[in-house]
């Protein structure tokens, strides 16, 4: 079985050590945007092959979780049909689907596998994220307490008002209520941005908040936030929709939703804060893969 972590199925690239620390050298500096794998392997192990629209974690050498992948697309042909296109995306020094044929079937066969023409490859198609999330640890209370005092985050949330320090560990430690709630990390800074998660899932249906820190915004945090929760709220239960529920007068909110592919649904049944008032809400919604 592929290990999970922080709710996501994990990718390792290459063999351990120096491989795979350049594997991922190769990614974050955005090069690498496709990898390849033995469909037989995942038989071995029991898994589906990877879906467009699913994000995995990224593990390094020592199992950290250091960058979340989107994958865009996958395709499954022979050895001998693997195209340019791919070679190229792979970015491993291949310039073309003879060269990858003979690099890969070289690795491959030092690490005991035999390949002929008729070897069924998994093409992964994939692009890196800027933020990661990990579910939340004791330490997060800190600065969750500090970002709380933003006149945003107060005016849109739920957030008690005043926020304490009490209200930060509290939350980190029985998250209010939430099914999970995640900690938006920077993948290159390791710095926190916000907090998203999935308040609960009811008859397929996943429904998911977010707020980021005011030095984080316009950076993409949340966006990036909302295309992980789909994945991470399939693992959670047998979810078809993820649902973020969003004050009709929130504009910042509605265009993260919609950045992130979400679109409004309907009406909804719910209120939402806006300061010190309830005010209409919109369902915006993606159909889970």
């Amino acid at each position: 079985m592929f290990k999970v972590v922080d709710n996501l199925r994990s990718i390792e690239f290459g063999t351990p050590g120096e491989s795979r620390a350049r594997l991922i050298d190769f990614i974050v500096s955005g090069n690498k945007r496709a990898t390849a794998g033995l469909l037989d392997d995942y038989a071995k192990e029991s898994e589906p092959i990877e879906s467009a629209g699913e994000c995995l974690a990224m593990l390094d050498n020592s199992d950290n979780h250091v960058a979340t992948l989107y994958v865009s697309r996958v395709e499954v042909s022979r050895f001998i049909d693997v195209p340019d296109e791919f070679a190229l995306a792979e970015a491993e020094g291949d310039l073309n689907a003879a060269d990858f044929r003979a690099s890969h079937s070289d690795y491959w066969s030092r690490i005991g596998e035999t390949i002929t023409d008729d070897t069924q490859i998994v093409q992964v198609y994939f692009d890196l994220l800027t933020h990661r999330l990990r579910p939340l640890q004791s330490s997060d209370a800190d600065w969750i307490y500090h970002a709380c005092q933003d006149v945003e985050v107060q005016r849109w949330t739920r957030v008690p008002r005043p926020y304490t320090r009490e209200h930060a560990n509290s939350f980190v430690v029985d998250q209010n209520g939430e099914l999970l709630a995640n900690a938006i990390i920077n993948s290159r800074t390791g710095k926190p941005a916000g907090v998203a998660g999935v308040h609960h899932i009811n008859d397929g249906i996943a429904t998911v908040g977010y707020w980021t820190a005011p030095e984080a915004r316009r950076t993409g945090a949340a966006s990036t936030a909302l295309r992980i929760l789909p994945s991470i709220a399939k693992r959670l239960g047998q979810v078809h929709t993820v649902r973020a529920v969003i004050a009709e007068t929130n504009i910042a909110s509605r265009a993260t939703a919609e950045r992130a592919g979400f679109k409004i649904a309907r009406n909804s049944a719910e209120h939402c804060p806006d300061g010190a008032n309830q005010t209409a809400a919109l369902d915006y919604e993606l159909t889970n893969n």
